[in-house]
C-alpha cells in the first residue's frame, strides 16, 4: 500500500467512507505516528497504518465507525497475549473519523418555494441541483444551487443519475409537471432516500389514485411525503423551506416522531 498525503486522503474520500491515522505508537510495532490510511465503505483500503493483523482490525474498526458514524481514539495491544494475537509487543493508538459525502438535493422547481429551499437546503448542508423546464427559472441569478438544470421535466428527471441516498423535493409551477417528475422517479429500480412534493392532500390524492390505477405500488406510494415538510403552520416560501428541510432532516436522522427540545 503507498503513502498517501491530506490531498490523497481528501480525494479518496471524497464520496465517504473513515480517515485513520496512527496517533501514537510505543515499542516494538509496525506502526508509525501519523501513518495514514482510507477505507471505503465496501472494505476497500487505501495507504497504510502498518500491515498485518494491526492493518486488518484497523479496517474492520473503521467499517464499524463508519456506520455508527462516530469518531473515536482506538488504543491496540500488540503483546503476544493481547486481544490481536500478534508477536512484536509494542502499543499504538489510532485515530478513526468518519466521512459522510455531501447529502444531494434534487429540487424540481426553481419558483418562490424553489428559491428558498435551495437556500435552506444549502445552508444545511445539501449539494443542490435546481430543475425548471421554464428558461432561466434555473439560472443563479435567480437561484441558489450547485448545478442548474433546464428542460423539459420528462426529459430532466429521467436523465438525473438520482441515487438511493438522494433527496428529492417536488415543488414545480403545476400539477402536472410534479406528476411527471414523480411518475419518472418511482420507476427507478432504487428510490431516493426521501420524496418530498407540495400540492394540496385533494390534489395529492387524486394524482396517487392515477399511479395506482398506472401500476405503482402502494409500498412506493407510502414512502413519499406529500403533501411535503413538517405540519408547523407555514405559509409563506421561506416558513415552507424551513418545515421541508427540517422533515429532510429528520429523515436522515432517522427520526419518525418529532418532538420539542423541552419534551
Amino acid at each position: 500500500m503507498s503513502v498517501l498525503t491530506l490531498a490523497d486522503i481528501a480525494e479518496t474520500l471524497k464520496n465517504g467512507g473513515v480517515y485513520v491515522v496512527v496517533v501514537s505508537a510505543e515499542g516494538s510495532t509496525p506502526a508509525r505516528p501519523g501513518a495514514k490510511m482510507a477505507v471505503l465503505a465496501d472494505g476497500s483500503a487505501f495507504g497504510t497504518v502498518g500491515g498485518g493483523i494491526l492493518e486488518t482490525t484497523a479496517i474492520e474498526e473503521a467499517l464499524r465507525i463508519f456506520e455508527s458514524n462516530e469518531a473515536g481514539l482506538v488504543e491496540y495491544e500488540m503483546g503476544k497475549d493481547g486481544p490481536l494475537g500478534a508477536e512484536c509487543g509494542g502499543k499504538a493508538t489510532i485515530y478513526f473519523e468518519p466521512i459522510r459525502p455531501k447529502m444531494k438535493l434534487w429540487l424540481f422547481g426553481a419558483g418562490h418555494v424553489g428559491r428558498e429551499i435551495a437556500k435552506t437546503a444549502a445552508v444545511a448542508g445539501w449539494h443542490v441541483v435546481a430543475c425548471d423546464d421554464r428558461p432561466g427559472a434555473a439560472e443563479p441569478e435567480f437561484i441558489i444551487a450547485n448545478e442548474y438544470r433546464t428542460g423539459d421535466y420528462a426529459d430532466l428527471a429521467e436523465k438525473a443519475p438520482i441515487q438511493a441516498e438522494d433527496y428529492v423535493a417536488i415543488v414545480t409551477a403545476g400539477h402536472q409537471g410534479d406528476e411527471i417528475v414523480l411518475s419518472n422517479i418511482l420507476s427507478l429500480k432504487n428510490i431516493p432516500m426521501y420524496i418530498g412534493m407540495m400540492g394540496s392532500k385533494y390534489k395529492i390524492e387524486e394524482m396517487f389514485a392515477r399511479l395506482r390505477k398506472a401500476g405503482v405500488p402502494e409500498s412506493r406510494l407510502l414512502q413519499i411525503h406529500a403533501p411535503i415538510g413538517l405540519n408547523i403552520g407555514t405559509v409563506e416560501p421561506g416558513e415552507i423551506a424551513v418545515a421541508v428541510v427540517a422533515e429532510m432532516l429528520a429523515v436522515r436522522n432517522g427520526i419518525e416522531r418529532i418532538k420539542k427540545c423541552s419534551e
